[in-house]
């Protein structure tokens, strides 16, 4: 794979200003301008035969443009002098014939620091296409190491890199580099006339960072001969539950979704007008940190050119912020987060987790009650909190795993759900922006399912 851009910095920086430079002689008041590009490489493997193989390439901007308290939108991906002219000249079209919105325009933008945090984001990986195919027989070999009644479904490798400029007509000008790769596992559990699926992924900025590709299969591997273990769970029950570490950062979204953007100021968010008040219980606290050096969600800006800070969104129960981007920030009046383009690196964490606090500790304090491995349908309405959702995971009895359940369902509220968290494990995984380890809850409403 090439481990080079079409384009420098310099040059997209150059890009950016023309475009910017025409807006203004166009007629808008203010403009914004991101210009991108991204290549890498993916492999698909399924039982030793390559099913898919892409080098993809792919480059383009985004201009808005604001003529008073009108805005226009477009994009493209031809950087020629004449595409550049149309697709200003197309931004300016758009934005005389939409609405006139008294909260649109350019948020002023924080002003960089002289010296800017290492973020240690781009590590190109010079993979070639036998090397690639080389680790998904790696994965494969992974998943057949764990048992005769499981096998492949699928293996994923994949490395890529990015690059953008943002520029806007306030002064913003800025430009980032970074890197992206995965590999991914799914596995095929089969015992009679049932089978389970079960994935596991590694992901990072740096190849070197990745899990092993054998252990990628055989981690896959070992959940699917797990859920293979399956009985039914018959009748209701109130019981405290366990959301295992992956589960578990579902919890994570729910809370940036309540407390992002157009769900405040529309009024449709349990958590509106809450700031200050205590969401959670008292030994949780829940960080965003979007400087921690290679962080799958890590940038010293956003996409409105504000920079985002490491603070408390949750402490000691209590919530002190919200995510907002510029727009959201002026229909709420309030200064923006710098989460234009969602949380930096948030992190769950509770004031009684100890070092010995692992899945197995967990387990124990679990007791009697329902692991939640993964999810299969169901959302929260994050109008009210309420929450039910389909999923798969183990029935726990004396801190043992009895067996698997599938298809059963859990209810409650989001607010009894946060303030009911009882302890957080120190089996912390990331995925995406979110990090937390296992989160045990007081109770909740479990429907079960015959098999």
């Amino acid at each position: 794979m090439s481990v080079y851009f079409s384009y420098s910095q310099s040059q997209l920086k150059s890009l950016a200003q023309r475009v910017i430079s025409q807006a203004i002689s166009a007629g808008a008041t203010s403009a914004n301008v991101i210009f991108s590009e991204a290549n890498g490489l993916h492999i698909e493997m399924r039982q030793a035969v390559v099913r898919t193989r892409t080098l993809h390439a792919a480059s383009g901007m985004s201009l808005t443009v604001f003529r008073g308290q009108h805005q226009g939108t477009t994009t493209s991906s031809d950087f020629s002098d004449k595409g550049l002219e149309e697709t200003v000249q197309a931004a300016m079209r758009i934005a005389r014939f939409t609405g006139v919105d008294e909260f649109c325009d350019l948020f002023a933008p924080s002003p960089l620091p002289a010296t800017l945090p290492e973020l240690d984001l781009y590590h190109p990986w010079s993979i070639s296409e036998q090397d690639a195919i080389a680790l998904a027989t790696e994965i494969e070999a992974g998943i057949h190491s764990v048992s005769p009644e499981v096998t492949s479904d699928g293996a994923w490798v994949s490395a890529g890199q990015s690059q953008l400029w943002l520029m806007n007509s306030l002064g913003f000008s800025q430009g980032t580099v970074q890197t992206h790769h995965a590999m991914t596992a799914k596995a095929l559990g089969r015992r009679h006339h049932m089978s389970q699926l079960d994935f596991w992924s590694s992901e990072g900025n740096a190849a070197e960072s990745l899990m092993p590709a054998y252990n990628v299969g055989s981690t896959a591997a070992q959940g699917a001969c797990l859920a293979l273990d399956i009985q039914p769970l018959a009748g209701n029950h109130r019981l405290p539950v366990l959301f295992a570490p992956l589960a578990a950062t579902s919890l994570l979204s729910h809370l940036v979704q309540a407390t992002s953007g157009a769900i405040l100021y529309q009024g449709n968010s349990y958590l509106c007008g809450q700031l200050g008040s205590v969401i959670a219980a008292a030994h949780i606290t829940v960080t965003e940190d979007p400087f921690i050096p290679r962080g799958l969600a890590s940038r010293l800006f956003d996409g409105d050119g504000i920079r985002g800070k490491k603070r408390k969104i949750v402490e000691n129960g209590r919530l002190l912020g919200y995510f907002l981007s510029a727009y959201s920030a002026r229909r709420m009046n309030m200064d923006s987060t710098g989460n234009a383009w969602g949380p930096g690196n948030l992190r769950l964490t509770s004031g009684l987790t100890r070092a010995e606090d692992d899945f197995n500790a967990m387990l124990n304090k679990l007791d009697n009650g329902l692991v939640i491995s993964q999810f299969s349908g169901g959302s929260p309405n994050l109008m009210n909190g309420d929450y039910s959702r389909s999923l798969r995971g183990f029935w726990v009895e004396n801190g043992k795993i009895q067996y698997a359940v599938d298809g059963i369902t859990v209810a409650g509220n989001l607010a009894d759900i946060f303030k009911g968290i009882l302890a957080v494990g120190n089996d912390a995984v990331t995925e995406g922006p979110f990090t937390t380890g296992s989160v045990l809850i007081d109770s909740l409403q479990i429907s079960g399912n015959q098999v």
